[in-house]
C-alpha cells in the first residue's frame, strides 16, 4: 500500500512543476502572466474540491478504480494542454482534468498509509514525500528538455510516466475501500477535525508564503544566490516529510508537530539575519512545512480511523487550501514592509500551536 501511494503521488505531484512551462505556454496561447498563475490557482481549487468529496467516492469505488480514473484524467489533461491553441483549452486540460486527477490520486494515496497500524507516521511520510519529489525531479531535467523540444512536446511526453505510475499504483492498491465487511463506522468527530484544520492551515501558511516569494525575498535579505534559498526551501520540504513521520513513530505525533511549529517560528526569525542565517531560515521553513504536511494526515488517521479518513481528511485539507490562497498574498504584503513586520509571517503558527495543545488534552 505504501508503494502504491508513493507511485501515485510521484505522478500527480508533477502538478507543482507548472512554473517550468507556464511562461512558454502562456505566451504561445495568448495568455497573460496573471492568467498563467490563474491556471495553477484553478488547478489547486479543483484539486481541493475533488479531495473534499472523495469520501463517498472511495466508499463506493475503492482505491483501485479511483486510481484508474486518475490515470485517465491525467493523460487526457496533459495531452489536451499540450495541444492547446487557446487559453480555454489550456485551462480545461491542465487546471480542470489534471487538477481533478490530482485530487483523486493524492486523496487515495494518503488514505493508503492510514490503513497501516504499525509505523503509520513513517508510511505517511514516504507517501507525501513522493508528492514533493515529483517537481524536484522535473526541475533537474525539464529546463534543458524544454529548450530543445518545446513545452508542448515535454508536456505530452510527461503524460507517459504519469499515466504509467498511476496505473502501477492501481495494480498495487487494494480494490476494496477500508472498513469493508465491518460494522458501519460512526462519522468522524467534529472537534478533532476542526483542530486539525487549524494545525494544517496555520502550520503551512508561513511556508506557502515563502514558496511564493522565495527568490525576491532572498535577494532583498542580501543573499547573493537567490536560487540557493529556493533550493533550501525545497530540500527542507522533502526532508521534513521523510523525517517527521519516522520521528513521530518514536516520540509521538503531537510532540513531533509541536517541534515542527517551533522550528517554523525560529526559521521566520532567521530571515532577519545575515545571508547565511537567511538561508538557514529558508531551510527551516521548508522543514516545518514538510513536517506538518506529513504529520497532519497521519494524526488524522490516528484520531478517526482508516474507514473515516477520506471524508475527514478531505475537510482537514481545506485548511491547506485556504492557506494556499491567502498566505502568498499576505506574504507579498508583509515582505514588502520594514524588517520587524516580517515576524508577523509567523503569526498563523500561534493558533496552530494552540490547536496542538487542545488535541493533547483530548489525546486517547
Amino acid at each position: 500500500m505504501v508503494a502504491a501511494g508513493a507511485a501515485a503521488n510521484l505522478a500527480v505531484g508533477t502538478l507543482f512543476a507548472w512554473s517550468l512551462v507556464a511562461q512558454d505556454a502562456a505566451a504561445d496561447v495568448g495568455l497573460s502572466a496573471g492568467g498563467a498563475a490563474g491556471v495553477f490557482a484553478t488547478a489547486i481549487v479543483v484539486f481541493s474540491a475533488v479531495l473534499l468529496g472523495l469520501g463517498p467516492l472511495q466508499r463506493r469505488a475503492g482505491p483501485r478504480r479511483l486510481l484508474v480514473a486518475a490515470a485517465a484524467l491525467a493523460a487526457a489533461g496533459l495531452l489536451l494542454a499540450a495541444s492547446a491553441a487557446s487559453p480555454a483549452v489550456l485551462w480545461v486540460g491542465f487546471a480542470g482534468l489534471f487538477g481533478a486527477a490530482n485530487g483523486l490520486g493524492y486523496g487515495v494515496a494518503v488514505g493508503l498509509p492510514a490503513r497501516v497500524a504499525h509505523r503509520r507516521g513513517t508510511a505517511t511520510g514516504i507517501v507525501v514525500a513522493a508528492y514533493a519529489a515529483g517537481p524536484v525531479l522535473l526541475g533537474l531535467v525539464a529546463p534543458a528538455a524544454i529548450s530543445v523540444a518545446g513545452w508542448r512536446t515535454c508536456l505530452a511526453v510527461l503524460a507517459l510516466p504519469v499515466t504509467a505510475l498511476l496505473a502501477l499504483a492501481a495494480v498495487l492498491a487494494p480494490g476494496e475501500p477500508a472498513g469493508t465487511g465491518r460494522p458501519r463506522t460512526t462519522p468522524a468527530p467534529r472537534r478533532p477535525v476542526v483542530l486539525l484544520w487549524l494545525v494544517f492551515a496555520g502550520g503551512c501558511a508561513p511556508g506557502l508564503a515563502l514558496f511564493a516569494q522565495a527568490a525576491p525575498l532572498a535577494a532583498d535579505r542580501g543573499t547573493q544566490a537567490a536560487a540557493l534559498a529556493v533550493a533550501a526551501l525545497g530540500a527542507g520540504n522533502l526532508v521534513g516529510r521523510l523525517v517527521a513521520g519516522w520521528w513521530s513513530d518514536r516520540v509521538g505525533r503531537l510532540a513531533a508537530l509541536g517541534t515542527a511549529l517551533a522550528i517554523g517560528a525560529v526559521a521566520i526569525g532567521c530571515l532577519l539575519g545575515p545571508a547565511a542565517v537567511v538561508l538557514a531560515g529558508f531551510l527551516g521553513s521548508g522543514l516545518a512545512y514538510g513536517a506538518v504536511s506529513a504529520l497532519v494526515p497521519a494524526l488524522t488517521a490516528d484520531r478517526v480511523g482508516a474507514a473515516a479518513f477520506p471524508a475527514a481528511y478531505g475537510r482537514v485539507f481545506t485548511g491547506w487550501g485556504a492557506a494556499g490562497l491567502l498566505a502568498p498574498v499576505a506574504g507579498a504584503w508583509l515582505f514588502g514592509l520594514a524588517d520587524p513586520a516580517l515576524l508577523l509571517a509567523a503569526l498563523p503558527l500561534v493558533p496552530a500551536g494552540l490547536a496542538v495543545l487542545l488535541l493533547a488534552r483530548r489525546e486517547p
